[in-house]
């Protein structure tokens, strides 16, 4: 089974004509698959590339879902 974590944008940028991110446990991040994600956004993550920008609401919840189970 694998498992997506959830992790927050602190910055993104184009770099060599493709945008790249920084996660706030300091992973630098292709942004290919999430072209629109900006700034303090939370993006699911699996394997390592961001898959999916989260609506705050939903973030929210599975972050203190996440929290309820450790």
């Amino acid at each position: 089974m694998c498992l997506g974590a959830i992790a927050r944008l602190e910055e993104a940028w184009e770099e060599g004509g493709t945008r790249v991110g920084r996660l706030a446990g300091g992973a630098v991040v292709s942004l290919a698959f999430v072209p629109d994600a900006r700034a303090d956004d939370h993006l699911l993550v699996h394997l390592g590339v961001p898959v999916e920008v989260l609506e705050p609401e939903t973030a929210e919840q599975a972050l203190a879902l996440q929290e309820e189970l450790r």
